[in-house]
């Protein structure tokens, strides 16, 4: 089942013959209804990279068409096939705001379970212009300061990285 609780499947990809919930290792699945078949639909979260993306003047949030008016949120994109997460990041970071990484840390692995996907989050500090494409409407630079009221949702990328940010300025080691 989806995230939002509809199929999102209705036949076997495999053989074509119906799906049909059954109990398997404890969680309702959707399997074919032929038990020669086997097919099973997991499920598996989708990767997806979250950039919290860095230049000489702020942090540039971005708001993308789909979005509600006024919401505007960290870089995100799809990993491609045989693409490593960093790469995706570096490449999301260009193809969205124009943008070149100059360095790139892993922040952590975070489950979004409201749209079934896992979440690859890093830091980028990047140079250039910000360019956005066409899947951006607007964007704009904020300080980090802006950030920290995005510790109460479900940002956890971004408190995740002002934690860090906050330890290594009161000089402690993170290793």
């Amino acid at each position: 089942m989806a995230a939002s609780g509809k199929h999102i499947l209705k036949f076997c990809p495999k053989c074509g013959k119906p799906l049909v919930s059954k109990s398997i290792e404890g969680k309702s699945r959707l399997c074919c209804a032929d038990n020669d078949c086997g097919y099973i639909f997991w499920n598996n979260p989708i990767p997806v990279v979250a950039m919290i993306v860095e230049t000489s003047q702020g942090i540039v949030l971005a708001h993308n068409k789909l979005a509600p008016k006024g919401m505007y949120s960290v870089i995100t994109g799809f990993l491609e096939s045989a693409e490593s997460p960093e790469e995706a990041a570096i490449r999301e970071t260009k193809e969205e705001l124009g943008l070149d990484t100059d360095q790139i840390t892993f922040i952590g692995m975070y489950p979004f379970v409201k749209t079934n996907q896992l979440l690859i989050a890093y830091h980028i500090m990047a140079s250039g212009e910000v360019m956005i494409n066409d899947e951006l409407d607007d964007f704009k630079v904020v300080q980090k300061d802006v950030l920290h009221g995005w510790r109460d949702t479900n940002r956890f990328e971004v408190a995740q990285w002002l934690q860090r940010l906050s330890v290594l300025a009161d000089g402690v080691s993170l290793l």
